[in-house]
């Protein structure tokens, strides 16, 4: 049976390779001195690019776009590029457009060559990691309308150069380290700055370090500016009034600075007009405004304002915003000196959302009126002087909060529920995301990686999209609302690609918005959308790229109320396509017949090969011992220390698999409790459910892996059940739950202190470096987090869910690094260099773990709401050292040592790096940790276990560990405490398969 289903399958790879004979388009020679830049390009940005043969425009490069011979465009957006832009890259005299986004692993500093590319329209290089300043040369690039530097690590000043890009449209310099002065053409040599760009629409210039006054002239004559984003700096004097000639200005962001002074009341006439859209959002909340908020009666479109915590003048609720009673969303006036009532019809604005006016000096009543805004979710009033409600709806009423307010005190509360007075709110994050959770029926995606579309119950490879957007209303985000995504707001690099997208229309059931996160105190969110196919299969390449490079080039059109709407990350599908253009009518014919013909052919082979799978599958399932005979022919299990359990085995351990006994469920399958007949010892029983099940030869494998692996920080294989089509696995069972349940979950109102943590966090460290270095073959775990580090009775940490892991893999690429082809782990742990290349190695896993550092060190979940753990730790420290990180630090650790938190938080930071070679090995966190923790780590179980092969890898690792310890450093003397062993209930979180998620953001 095996061998026929051999030579079907052979017959069907030959007719693949014939029909892809038939798609060789014809040859068109590019121009020579394009092939040897792009060959150079090649060579510098290693093996990321996978171009072949020697004709660029003929040869269907990835990326490359031509017109008649030359190179017009590059677009090798999420690749996994690395390195640095060579100089050479000037010689693609005829390039328009340069877009390298999200590629995490390219940096150094921008090549003064670049100013050469005087063709360049749109330059794109978004969230790499470039650094140094920002060249002077780009000045030179008259027609560049489109300018992305963002989420790098650039320095210094923005070039008064830059100025002299009269036909710039977008500048993007967010989330880098840019300092002051903003250069403006009255105070620079060049008489250039800022001011000087007449067609200028976007100034993205937030999360920098820009100080100084806001130069008035920036507003003079930016009548195109839609956005002004300068958010998150330090940035101070007045808000100019200039402000007021932006007639098209839609978002005007200055919260988080130390502006001062009053709002400018010449905003007010930036009102809808003609094709003017009128005023949308305004933050200006975390300054120093005095005086009282102007009377902004003439914008009656605004969606979102903040004023929030600036010392105002005392001032009654603005009544003016009755204007825009029918488009205000979002209202927040915390701390802002509000005194007297609100208005009676308040509520009743058709569009509100939230209405946050905590900390002021508020009074009367307030009114709940018959016509209650439908979707309003949120009132927060708490510490005012409210002194009764007024109810007069029956409908469903939003979450009110008046904790401090004499109605809380005073028996005001004679028709609302009492819990108006509670103490805590509900998260507006979390409630914000539950509209995302629908009940989903489809069945499970097997492990290879596929994403489920809930909308046709299909399984395929999407393109995967974050988006970034900033003040998300409470209601909007479900997927029942059409995000409306309008791909034809662009320009194209040829007819034929114009064609090609013609087939890029996407129905409702095309589009999922998979997750969202909101950071309730930014009001920015992270929103994951998956682009689907329409036949679940996979999408063709040259519709992906057309697709992502209207993304980063911002030419997609949102039908959504977010805005703006920032890309963060694009990951590509599992598709490693290239772009298909310059066929001739009789090529596309001659492909259309050989393709039916072969098509044909390669259904009827699949279809036999099916069909003898199929009953070669069901024999298996009837008698799955058939082929586990005995030892001598290499079929059976060799176990050691694990052993085989019967199918009623399990039952009885579990209670015939009850409810009551299940501890956790995840893509694997559930979890149960269970009781060893005769020894009485508890177990944990994981049961695969289907789709998650793997052929007998590969359980095999794993449980004989399993049965190997002995470590005092490693979940330990009690044994097996393999029967009537059944494949479970009995673990020893932990009684103190995840890691994450004590950091933030249901054992949180126990916190750990900074000695247990060391102690947890060096114990799940020896498990991986055994995994790592002493395992045969070595195992990569690639799903290490909080929740699968598991606490025993004493708190002594052990790894769990290696065994669904991947082993190292015996195939190798050309620089004999280990190759896999699906993504799997963990949204915020995965490793972002694994997710670029598809490169698996041992210091994926280091990655992950410096995430759960720091989340022992600050508490806080790797994505939480819309903030990124990696991220935000990162900034803090690369701009504020030690003073920056004690801001998101746990405040359980308040009293700790600060050279102790300095040393972890190094080790942490190292860990996290981008590229894999500036991470260190297992191994070496382990003896950095050890030295932290000093003399105690030679009492925890574990504790000499580790062996070193540092002689036996090689391994590069630039920044040397030892670096890491300051040199007063003295090891903690202090008692390690040893934690509770009362709780005996757990909720025991074996999470099991990995859903191909993409790498968090930076």
């Amino acid at each position: 049976m095996e061998e026929r289903l051999m030579r079907l399958w052979l017959c069907v790879a030959l007719a693949v390779v014939c029909l892809n004979s038939l798609w060789a388009p014809a040859a068109a020679q590019t121009d020579p001195n394009d092939v040897i830049v792009l060959l150079k390009l090649q060579q510098a940005w290693g093996s990321a690019v996978t171009w072949t043969g020697s004709d660029p425009c003929g040869g269907q490069w990835d990326g490359v776009i031509c017109i008649g011979n030359r190179v017009i465009s590059l677009y090798l957006i999420s690749r996994g590029l690395s390195g640095t832009i060579p100089p050479d890259i000037s010689g693609l005299t005829a390039l328009q457009n340069l877009d390298l986004s999200f590629n995490s692993g390219l940096g150094g500093e921008l090549p003064t060559e670049l100013g050469s590319l005087t063709s360049l329209t749109t330059l794109s290089l978004q969230k790499c990691r470039f650094k140094g300043s920002i060249p002077a040369s780009l000045g030179n690039l008259k027609n560049l309308t489109f300018l992305a530097l963002n989420n790098n690590r650039f320095s210094g000043v923005i070039p008064a150069a830059l100025g002299a890009l009269s036909k710039l449209t977008w500048f993007d310099v967010a989330y880098n380290s840019l300092v002051s002065p903003l250069p403006i053409s009255t105070s620079t040599t060049e008489k250039l700055g800022l001011d000087t760009w007449p067609s200028i629409q976007h100034y993205h210039m937030n999360d920098n370090a820009f100080s100084g006054s806001i130069p008035p002239e920036m507003g003079l004559n930016a009548y195109n500016c839609v956005h002004v984003l300068l958010e998150n700096n330090q940035l101070t004097g007045p808000i100019p009034g200039t402000f007021g000639n932006m007639k098209s200005l839609q978002i005007l962001s200055l919260f988080n600075n130390f502006l001062s002074g009053p709002i400018p009341s010449t905003l007010n006439t930036i009102v809808k007009n003609g094709s003017y859209l009128g005023l949308h959002q305004l933050r200006v909340d975390g300054n120093n405004l005095t005086g009282t908020v102007p009377v902004f009666d003439a914008l009656d479109q605004l969606e979102y304002i903040d004023f929030s915590n600036n010392p105002f003048d005392p001032q009654p609720f603005p009544s003016w915003l009755n204007a825009s009673k029918n488009t205000i969303q979002s209202i927040y006036i915390e701390n802002a000196g509000l005194t007297g009532p609100l208005p009676v019809d308040l509520l009743s604005y058709p569009a509100l959302q939230g209405l946050f006016l905590q900390n002021n000096q508020i009074n009367g009543s307030l009114y709940l009126p018959v016509n209650l805004a439908r979707n309003l979710r949120y009132v927060y009033l708490q510490n005012n002087q409210i002194s009764n409600i007024v109810q007069d709806t029956n409908a469903k009423l939003p979450e009110i909060l008046l904790q401090g307010n004499p109605t809380c005190s005073g028996g005001g509360l004679t028709q609302a529920s009492p819990t108006v007075c509670n103490t805590t709110q509900t998260s507006i994050a979390t409630k914000w995301v539950s509209s995302l959770v629908t009940e989903n029926t489809c069945p499970f995606c097997d492990t290879s990686g596929l994403q489920l579309n809930p909308k046709r119950c299909q399984c395929s490879y999407p393109l995967i999209v974050t988006l970034e957007v900033r003040a998300p209303t409470f209601a909007s985000i479900d997927n029942d609302t059409l995000w409306d995504l309008d791909f034809f707001n662009q320009t194209y690099d040829s007819i034929e690609s114009l064609a090609k997208l013609a087939s890029m229309t996407f129905e409702r059931d095309q589009l999922w918005v998979k997750e969202a996160f909101l950071n309730a105190s930014t009001q920015k969110a992270n929103v994951m959308l998956l682009f689907f196919t329409l036949d679940g299969a996979v999408m063709a390449p040259h519709l992906e790229d057309l697709i992502t490079r209207a993304f980063t080039l911002q030419k997609v059109k949102y039908g959504s109320p977010f805005k703006p709407e920032i890309v963060n990350e694009i990951i590509p599908s599992q598709a490693v396509g290239v772009l298909h253009h310059g066929l001739g009518k009789g090529a596309v014919i001659g492909i259309a017949v050989g393709a039916g013909a072969g098509l044909l052919l390669i259904l009827f082979l699949v279809f036999l090969a099916v069909k003898l799978k199929r009953k070669a599958e069901s024999e298996r399932k009837n008698n799955p011992f058939a082929g586990w005979k005995n030892v001598e022919d290499g079929a059976a299990p060799n176990l050691k220390g694990a052993r085989w359990f019967s199918f009623d085995d399990i039952k009885r351990m579990t209670n015939n698999f009850s409810d009551d006994n299940v501890l956790g469920e995840g893509g694997y399958g559930k979890v149960y409790k269970g009781i060893q007949a005769g020894t009485g010892a508890t177990v944990a029983v994981k049961r695969a459910q289907e789709g998650s099940k793997q052929g007998a030869q590969e359980f095999k494998n794993e449980i004989e892996l399993l049965s190997r692996v002995h470590h005092n920080n490693l979940v330990g294989l009690v044994g097996f059940c393999f029967e009537k089509a059944e494949q479970m696995l009995v673990y020893e069972y932990l009684p103190n739950g995840t890691l994450s349940e004590w950091l933030r979950g249901a054992r949180s109102d126990t916190p750990l202190d900074w000695d247990r943590r060391l102690l947890i966090a060096l114990g799940a460290a020896r498990g991986l470096a055994y995994l790592h270095d002493n395992a045969d073959p070595p195992i990569i775990h690639r799903d290490v987090k909080s929740c699968n580090i598991l606490l025993d009775k004493n708190l002594n940490a052990k790894v769990a869910d290696f065994g669904l892991s991947l082993l190292v893999p015996d195939e190798k690429d050309a620089n004999g690094k280990p190759l896999v082809k699906t993504i799997k782990g963990t949204m915020g742990y995965l490793d972002p260099e694994y997710y670029m290349t598809s490169v698996l190695t041992t210091k994926s896993d280091v990655y992950s773990f410096g995430v759960v550092l720091l989340e022992l060190l600050t508490g806080r979940p790797p994505i939480y709401h819309g903030g990124h753990i990696v991220r935000d730790v990162r900034n803090k420290f690369d701009r504020a050292g030690m003073d920056g990180v004690l801001e998101v630090v746990d405040p359980v650790l308040s009293n700790t040592v600060h050279h102790e938190l300095e040393t972890f938080v190094n080790i942490a930071l190292v860990c996290v790096e981008d590229t894999s070679l500036e991470r260190p090995s297992m191994h070496e966190v382990v003896q950095q940790l050890e030295t932290l923790v000093g003399p105690k780590a030679r009492l925890m179980p574990g504790n000499g276990s580790i062996e070193s092969k540092m002689s036996k890898r090689e391994r590069r690792v630039p920044l040397e560990m030892s670096s890491l310890i300051p040199d007063n450093f003295e090891p903690p003397s202090g008692q390690f405490s040893q934690g509770s062993s009362a709780s005996q209930q757990s909720s025991f979180k074996y999470s099991g398969g990995f859903a191909p998620i993409p790498v968090q953001p930076k």
